[in-house]
């Protein structure tokens, strides 16, 4: 199926809303749960050759320096 980025855009803002529930143009569809969502979303950024996933990590890095105050 092709998409286009009014419809994902459109998604997206029903995620960011909370909403299950996504009007575009004359058509209403009801999602089940934010998963069912979140995947349409992410095959709709594939399909239109945007980035499907962002880094949960960043790679940034931690040093503890620590003393016993002696």
């Amino acid at each position: 199926m092709a998409f286009t980025s009014d419809q994902l855009t459109a998604l997206e803002t029903a995620i960011a809303q909370g909403a299950l529930s996504v009007q575009y143009n004359d058509r209403r569809v009801t999602y089940h749960s934010l998963d069912e969502m979140l995947r349409l979303r992410n095959q709709m950024r594939s399909e239109l050759g945007l980035n499907v996933s962002a880094p949960t990590n960043r790679g940034g890095k931690i040093t503890f320096v620590t003393s016993k105050g002696l």
